[in-house]
């Protein structure tokens, strides 16, 4: 059973209003022109597949596929700033998370936003522990996890159920 969560309406550090929601199929092209705004860019959150994941992502909405996975956004002004994402993996229990960021205000504000949302988007899917595939420069973004206190372990990039099927 799908439940659906209203928008969480939050300010960020610099004052500003931010809402977190599900993204949906009229999101697509709000995450592509996500991507087209950090193409090219060395400084934004990102880990997992980053801003290359955006257009699967984009297609998948589109589509209405993607079983198995969740994506949250994070919109400031009516813009999307920054899309977590998870795909769960073989053991359920388990998801491997992505995120991207556009690093134009306060980055680290809409990352813990987006873990929160997607941390409890997993939890009621019955997901108990989020995996990062992130390397030292995400030293900043794994501590979000911990501040969160979000379960997560690192790990390489295991082949999720998805792919698996």
């Amino acid at each position: 059973m799908t439940t659906v969560t209203p928008p969480a309406r939050a300010l960020l550090p610099d004052g500003e209003v931010a809402w977190v929601r599900k993204l949906e199929a009229r999101d697509a092209a709000a995450v592509l022109a996500l991507r087209a705004r950090l193409a090219g860019r060395d400084r934004h959150l990102r880990f997992g597949p980053g801003v290359a994941g955006l257009a699967e992502l984009s297609a998948q909405l589109s589509h209405g596929s993607g079983a198995g996975n969740t994506a949250v956004g994070c919109f400031r002004r009516s813009r999307l700033a920054g899309v977590a994402r998870y795909d769960i993996l073989a053991d359920p229990a388990e998801a491997e998370v992505s995120l991207v960021v556009d690093g134009r205000g306060p980055a680290l504000g809409v990352a813990a936003l987006l873990l929160e949302q997607l941390a409890v988007a997993a939890d009621h899917e019955g997901v108990r522990m989020l995996v990062v595939d992130a390397g030292a420069e995400n030293a900043k973004m794994l501590g979000v996890f911990a501040a969160l206190g979000i379960p997560f372990r690192r790990g390489p990039k295991p082949e999720s159920r998805a792919a698996g099927e």
